[in-house]
């Protein structure tokens, strides 16, 4: 088990706030799990475990870790921030540390949830119809059938789009669509669905840049956040907000491992998202 610098003595301060079972439990997780993951990413403090080794950027790099790589919700990663701040203004005030590493570490804001792009999906016919680039809308469609981003972009993964079944106004849309990509099909001689529109380009796919481009320019057209995780996040919290979910909602839900839906629901029930 990891070591806890001076815990002894942070153990005896929590008793003179009389804290609650639980919220000695929480504060015990949330420095077990951050000393755990700066011995592994601060070589110094590795080889010394001095509290004087721990710094700013290493809650830094932890926020980081646990936005990007555990997925926690916003809620969840200020309390840990908070737990750690605690710890180490109590250090500090008893001259163990020469510094407050959670000083300027800011907590996450917690969205709402007018953050969500929500009438992408509500009005999709509308969208499909829009002047938005064709890879935007394209995209708005994959996710609305229950696919990811890195699905959607995936090679090959056109083999599995093209057995969806699609409705008048998504077929109107599929019919330009194929009218836009035929000259980069025919001159790449590649059926994937995103094709570089660069005839210079090294490879047939269009890059990651490219379609964050379009997107970012549609985004400023239409004020919302079309960014690929915001769609994709959108239409979780749609589906977890249906009682008659759809086969494509369906679809969505049940691809999601047991971490991911609890993270989705969690994520529900911070921003009060309701249809």
């Amino acid at each position: 088990m990891v070591k806890i610098p001076y815990l002894t003595g942070f153990d005896a301060y929590l008793k003179t706030r009389h804290i609650s079972p639980k919220a000695h439990t929480e504060y015990m997780n949330s420095l077990t799990d951050f000393f755990n993951y700066t011995i592994q990413h601060n070589d110094d403090y590795k080889i010394t475990e001095d509290i004087k080794d721990v710094h700013e950027m290493d809650v830094h790099l932890f926020k980081d870790f646990m936005i990007e790589n555990l997925q926690l919700s916003a809620s969840t990663i200020n309390k840990v921030i908070s737990n750690l701040n605690v710890y180490f203004k109590y250090l500090f005030s008893v001259k163990k540390t020469p510094e407050i590493p959670t000083l300027n570490v800011n907590s996450v804001t917690v969205p709402k949830q007018s953050d969500f792009p929500v009438a992408v999906f509500l009005k999709l016919s509308d969208y499909l119809k829009s002047d938005l680039s064709i890879y935007t809308r394209l995209l708005i469609l994959i996710i609305a059938k229950g696919f990811n981003y890195k699905e959607a972009m995936a090679p090959d993964f056109y083999h599995k789009f093209n057995q969806i079944q699609f409705n008048e106004d998504e077929e109107q849309f599929l019919n330009l669509y194929k009218t836009y990509i035929e000259p980069y099909r025919s001159y790449w001689n590649n059926d994937n669905l995103f094709l570089s529109r660069n005839r210079g380009a090294n490879t047939p796919l269009l890059t990651v840049p490219a379609i964050h481009r379009d997107l970012k320019r549609d985004s400023e057209a239409t004020n919302l956040d079309l960014a690929p995780k915001k769609l994709y996040t959108t239409f979780i919290l749609l589906a977890l907000s249906t009682h008659d979910l759809s086969a494509d909602q369906q679809r969505a839900l049940d691809a999601l491992d047991t971490p991911s839906l609890m993270y989705y629901r969690r994520l529900k029930r911070e921003t009060n998202f309701d249809i």
